[in-house]
């Protein structure tokens, strides 16, 4: 937002969020926080406000479809960047990722399900 308030300071800080977040809840922000001025007018305890609300959002899933639905997805973190022992990060040391966050691909039929558990336990013994 300091980069975007000196490089575009009309540009609004909803057409700035918008470019990350969907745009009615960007839109939502900035009028709750009182950031509906271009940047470079809007006050910094705007800003403040703003930047607290971003920094408390939380989202809870409200529901699944069960595992008659569940599938295994492509992507994630890739397994050279992680101990094979431990699931830590070699990058990070701390950092630990299991399940589907990874970029492990099995057939259908629970062994997506059979990685998360095993990863997790091998993370939390690690841990």
């Amino acid at each position: 937002m300091r980069e975007a308030r000196q490089d575009q300071p009309k540009k609004t800080a909803a057409s700035l969020l918008a470019q990350a977040l969907p745009k009615r809840l960007a839109q939502a922000w900035a009028e709750e926080t009182g950031c509906r001025l271009p940047l470079a007018e809007t006050p910094d305890r705007a800003f403040k406000r703003l930047a607290e609300r971003i920094n408390a959002w939380r989202v809870l899933p409200n529901g699944t479809e069960g595992l008659r639905t569940a599938e295994v997805t492509v992507g994630g973190v890739d397994t050279r960047d992680l101990s094979s022992k431990t699931m830590e990060s070699r990058a990070v040391p701390g950092l630990y990722f299991i399940g589907e966050v990874v970029d492990v691909t099995g057939h259908l039929g629970g062994y997506n399900f059979q990685w998360a558990w095993s990863s997790g336990f091998v993370a939390g013994e690690a841990a």
